[in-house]
């Protein structure tokens, strides 16, 4: 028996894999196809109304798009709903038919099993997740280990010379203590006392016969050794996670008043970890013994840091040094120290 054209197009619709509804401007249903009864639960002879089809959320986000759809201020729209009686999850998406005369006339809702594809972008999203996160614990490691080598470099550079050996340690041990006061992230704090820690690494450019020299530097032997800040940013900076240690270091000799080295920077343009490590490296230069010179004692050492305020130092950050020095609190006691009172 031959088919009709209608006929032909209910049972093209009929095999279609999606389901396929009508919905009247009344938003009611007024055709479906056999998938879309599977679907949404539709009696063959029913002509509910769309929203009586859907639960919770979905009712209101399928009302507030059917009126953005008759109003035209949207071209379509999507929901997803999850069958609670067998845990599959369906998109339906929402098209409305338009007339030249008429304008909006009904909306065709076309709704599938979107399951599969949702649990696989899970998968994925867990897989890239996993992924990231082996990335991020494998730069850790090895950003550990590198700080790791270059604390040890430090300490074989500075015992070179007899005079500084443990003073990247006290530095580091003072400029966490002062950050601890000073500083109000934790992060900060671990960040200034590592710069603390490697501040000298530079000096592995330094040749050892300036920094073992029994007496003051020349001019120009001043000018090599102060290329140090430099070469310590150069060996950190390619290290993404070190960078603001980098910082911190190039700047450790800059001075308040702008007369500093490397970039003559003044005031707050000079990173406050700078301005930290720079009364915590002097404070222990002062009190630690050199070949031209006897430590300064504890005293006298408060009182040059004192003239020094607003001039080499900080002075908001030097009065907390001054403060913690009439308290006690800048001895190192896992060090000997030369200075006395």
């Amino acid at each position: 028996m031959a088919l009709d054209k209608g006929d032909l197009m209910r049972l093209a619709v009929d095999q279609l894999p999606d389901g396929i509804m009508v919905v009247d401007a009344s938003d009611h249903v007024v055709g479906h196809n056999v998938q879309a009864r599977l679907i949404s639960g539709i009696r063959a002879d029913g002509t509910p109304q769309v929203l009586q089809l859907f639960h919770g959320q979905a009712i209101e986000d399928v009302e507030r798009g059917l009126k953005a759809l008759h109003a035209g201020t949207i071209p379509e729209f999507s929901v997803i709903e999850g069958d609670p009686s067998t845990g599959r999850l369906y998109e339906y998406q929402f098209i409305p038919m338009r007339s030249s005369g008429s304008g909006y006339v009904a909306t065709v809702v076309r709704s599938r099993d979107v399951t599969e594809s949702k649990l696989q972008v899970a998968r994925d999203g867990a897989h890239i997740s996993g992924l990231q996160q082996q990335v991020a614990d494998l730069q850790s490691a090895l950003q550990e280990r590198f700080v790791d080598g270059m604390m040890t470099l430090v300490d074989v550079l500075e015992a070179r010379d007899r005079y500084t050996c443990g003073h990247s340690v006290r530095v580091a041990m003072l400029a966490g203590k002062v950050a601890a006061r000073v500083v109000p992230r934790a992060v900060d704090v671990a960040e200034i006392q590592l710069a603390a820690r490697l501040h000298d690494i530079g000096k592995v450019a330094v040749p050892d016969r300036l920094v073992d020299k029994p007496s003051r530097l020349t001019p120009e032997e001043v000018m090599l050794m102060d290329t140090h800040p430099l070469v310590g940013e150069s060996i950190l900076r390619p290290i993404g996670q070190l960078s603001n240690v980098a910082t911190i270091i190039r700047g450790h000799h800059e001075r308040w008043d702008g007369t500093g080295y490397p970039d003559g920077l003044a005031g707050e343009e000079i990173p406050i970890g700078s301005r930290i490590l720079a009364l915590a490296d002097t404070f222990d230069a002062m009190t630690s013994q050199r070949p031209y010179r006897k430590p300064l004692t504890i005293a006298a050492t408060r009182q040059e840091i004192a003239a020094l305020l607003g001039k080499q130092f900080d002075p908001v950050i030097g009065r907390t040094v001054l403060e913690m020095i009439d308290a006690g609190e800048t001895r190192c006691d896992e060090e000997p120290r030369g200075g006395v009172e």
